[in-house]
């Protein structure tokens, strides 16, 4: 399975706030340098969508920044990836509209790939944020 290059840096932005002592929180900005210097608009929306996910807190203000809302253990990386690629089909008969496939209804490719997603899936859910970090 290939991510989305969100999914991607929404994995990396958990990573360096997991890395954090607990309390302590990160800019937008700060996180943007970390991480090579990506689009401080982008990360925005990156920090957003982990705050709809309850794996983010953020402190608004000019001293404001983003941190884990929960401790590292109890963020499950499978349910993550689950909810950040969630509109994303494997392949173009997983599109919600059934994508333009020349072998339905008899493929049975589709199948075997559904059962790869989620193993794919599986294997995430036995690991959380905690698993990640370095010591």
């Amino acid at each position: 399975m290939r991510l989305l290059a969100s999914t991607d840096l929404a994995l990396r932005v958990l990573v360096l706030l997991g890395a954090e002592p607990p309390g302590r929180h990160l800019s937008v900005e700060q996180l943007s340098r970390m991480l090579g210097g990506v689009s401080r608009h982008h990360l925005h929306k990156i920090v957003q969508a982990l705050v709809a996910l309850d794996a983010v807190h953020t402190l608004r203000g000019a001293t404001g920044g983003a941190l884990l809302a929960r401790p590292a253990a109890e963020i499950r990386l499978g349910t993550l990836v689950r909810a950040l690629e969630a509109d994303q089909p494997v392949v173009e008969c997983f599109r919600a509209d059934g994508g333009a496939c020349t072998f339905s209804p008899g493929c049975r490719l589709r199948s075997m790939l559904g059962h790869a997603r989620e193993s794919f899936y599986r294997s995430l859910d036995a690991q959380t944020l905690a698993d990640c970090l370095s010591g």
